[in-house]
């Protein structure tokens, strides 16, 4: 009644495999390109807001764990929420800091390496 259908993925033009010439690193995060300074800090300025954010993640629900394990505990439920605005509050701070670093780098000195 139902068939599936198994496509293969389509990549752009532009996607880079890793591989033995280039020398990049393959981790679970993507293909690292270790070779040109440039094209490391574009990787890197593209996926650290992931990272962050995933890491933030993690620790809003390590406070919210720490809330409802808390048992009515005033000191564990504080220490749980102040957890959790410093989490969002890190988050907030490294958004901000990229956005300004694009700003500055990019817009106002044209720095290379830095392009959008």
């Amino acid at each position: 009644m139902f068939k599936l259908i198994f496509a293969k993925p389509v990549y752009a033009a532009e996607d880079v495999f890793c591989s033995s010439a280039n020398n990049d690193i393959n981790t679970a995060l993507g293909c690292i390109p270790i070779n040109d300074t440039s094209t490391f800090i574009n990787w890197f300025f593209q996926n650290i807001i992931g990272v962050v954010g995933g890491i933030a993640l993690l620790i809003i629900g390590f406070g919210a764990f720490q809330i409802i394990t808390s048992g009515g505990n005033p000191d564990k439920v504080k220490g749980g929420r102040e957890l959790i605005a410093s989490a969002i509050t890190g988050l907030v701070f490294v958004i901000f800091s990229l956005f300004l670093l694009s700003f500055i780098g990019v817009d106002i000195l044209h720095l290379p390496g830095l392009a959008k």
